[in-house]
């Protein structure tokens, strides 16, 4: 991850009030950080995952890869080897397993947006399918739906997806607004959307829009938000608008809390 400000870092850094949960006035919050932030993920999900990133590593496969938004900041050229994606733009293993546990979660669970069978799991920016499998294996009872622009990275991660047994991900081969408004258009309601493709502020605040339409309550977690000035501009934009009544920074996520009857609020932590 390329953290573009090293001051804002710092300061992010150190910011101690929301690092044990001591300090933390809401008790959502505080469940988070104790049952999510601070536990630790079942030991099948991270195997698999490190089963699969490990089987991507070793991948000596060229393939012509198509980038639909601002592109790879670590890869030029449209020929990459598997095993280069896997190693520059796969999510690691540890952060993989952070969303699991947010999936997984006790507090979720509990909420309306949880567990219910018409809801989905959405991720924007499948790639080889590291994180897609993360949510699949976390939440084996909901649809996990991932879209992913380039089409021989889809074809890769649903391959990825069978042979793992993760038989409840649809993986769909299409441009992220376009997927965005087929879902709309179907109803279909969001209760956790990961996006980690595009890499462009404006692209990020438009996504996250159009996610919170199809539901009153969810969590969106967007990936990399400091990558970049744009991206962290994009995020910051996101939470002055209010589009969820909490927000959270770690050094890689973004993270709103659109949740019925929780204390609203500004977080930062360090993850």
């Amino acid at each position: 991850m390329n953290l573009y400000h090293p001051a804002a870092t710092v300061r992010h850094l150190l910011i101690p009030q929301s690092t044990a949960g001591h300090g933390v006035h809401s008790p959502f919050i505080y469940d988070f950080l104790t049952t999510v932030i601070r536990n630790k993920t079942d030991d099948h999900i991270v195997r698999d995952v490190e089963r699969l990133r490990s089987e991507m590593l070793a991948d000596d496969r060229s393939i012509s890869v198509t980038d639909l938004g601002a592109g790879s900041l670590r890869m030029k050229g449209a020929e990459r080897k598997v095993k280069d994606i896997a190693r520059a733009a796969a999510l690691p293993v540890k952060q993989a397993a952070l969303l699991a546990r947010m999936v997984q979660g006790s507090w979720l669970r509990a909420q309306g947006s949880g567990r219910r069978a018409d809801n989905i799991i959405l991720e924007l920016g499948t790639s080889l399918g590291i994180s897609t499998l993360a949510l699949a294996l976390a939440a084996p009872e909901q649809r996990v739906v991932t879209v992913e622009g380039c089409p021989a990275l889809a074809e890769i991660a649903a391959a990825n997806m069978a042979r793992h047994g993760a038989d409840n991900v649809t993986v769909v081969n299409m441009e992220f607004s376009e997927a965005l408004e087929k879902i709309i258009a179907e109803r279909a309601k969001v209760s956790f959307a990961f996006i980690d493709g595009n890499h462009r502020g404006e692209a990020l605040a438009q996504y996250a829009g159009r996610i919170a339409e199809t539901g009153e309550e969810m969590i969106i977690v967007a990936d990399d938000i400091r990558l970049t000035k744009d991206m962290y501009s994009g995020w910051k934009s996101i939470v002055r608008e209010g589009l969820a009544a909490v927000s959270m920074e770690t050094l890689r996520f973004g993270i709103l809390f659109r949740i019925n009857g929780i204390t609203p609020g500004n977080y930062r932590i360090r993850c």
